[in-house]
């Protein structure tokens, strides 16, 4: 009998007032009845899981619940949702492989997802007789004064109120720079499809070793910024250190927020330990 952890999602519906969703369903901007279909294939997909784990001693926690060591003594994390799910269990400190399945991929592209429902039984009996295949995400480190994180995804450097301006000093390890500007993202390789190339980065190839950034809305005015954007393949270091207050680092989109003080420093560097995901 393995020790395994479930992360499951709440479906959008059930985090709701019935007000809000009547509110969404008369103004056209979301309908109730998608909204509870999503809902019901997300539990679908958790009953799926929850029966391809009977025989293991199972530790569920719903994602808004998780805590840093609730993988503490698991061999093996699954995730049922979608990437938010997955940027989630990816504070877990812990080093064992995550089954990351989508439960909606009608609704949920699932860039981090690597099975349906419909995979677990096959996935779960391979890696219980040691035939499993992974794959390993590089991940980088962030640290600050009062906080330390592996970011799988991205990271936004930007001021807490997003109409006000962001003022810095950005390092790349061979230039150094005060700027001003929307603020800065940091991408790992595997992010590069996402914000950072909204913003106008190309991609990179997913599984290699990488720290990206790129400014957002560079403000000229007192001189010309030169560090706009920053390719370090692989990663060796980009400091960040905050010039105003407000300065806030996002971290794998909007659940994970770290503060920074006016002098205080975000280090990202490369993480010495991957995301190992178990694929088909």
């Amino acid at each position: 009998m393995s020790r395994i952890l479930l992360v499951t999602k709440v479906p959008l519906v059930e985090r709701l007032a019935a007000d809000a969703i009547q509110r969404l369903e008369s103004s056209g901007a979301m309908s109730e009845a998608k909204l509870r279909d999503s809902a019901n294939r997300q539990r679908a997909t958790v009953d799926t899981v929850r029966q391809a784990l009977r025989g293991h001693e199972l530790r569920e926690r719903r994602v808004q619940d998780l805590r840093p060591n609730d993988a503490e003594d698991c061999e093996l994390v699954v995730t049922a949702g979608g990437d938010g799910t997955v940027f989630t269990a990816n504070t877990l400190a812990t080093t064992v492989p995550f089954l990351t399945v989508n439960s909606d991929p009608q609704g949920s592209l699932g860039h981090f997802t690597r099975a349906r429902a419909e995979d677990v039984p096959r996935l779960i009996d391979a890696w219980q007789r040691g035939r499993a295949a992974y794959q390993d995400m590089p991940r980088l480190r962030c640290r600050t004064a009062n906080a330390e994180v592996r970011i799988l995804n991205d990271a936004l450097f930007t001021n807490q109120n997003p109409a006000a301006m962001s003022r810095y000093v950005i390092d790349d390890g061979s230039t150094c720079e005060k700027q001003r500007s929307s603020g800065v993202w940091i991408s790992t390789a595997a992010g590069s499809t996402g914000g950072i190339h909204s913003a106008g980065m190309d991609p990179v190839f997913a599984l290699q070793p990488a720290l990206l950034y790129k400014v957002r809305e560079a403000f000229h005015a007192f001189g010309r910024i030169n560090l706009l954007e920053g390719r370090q393949l692989p990663p060796r270091q980009l400091r960040l250190t905050a010039s105003v207050p407000g300065m806030t680092l996002y971290l794998d989109g909007p659940n994970i927020t770290v503060p920074l003080a006016p002098g205080e420093c975000a280090e990202f560097t490369a993480s010495s330990e991957p995301l190992r995901l178990l694929v088909g």
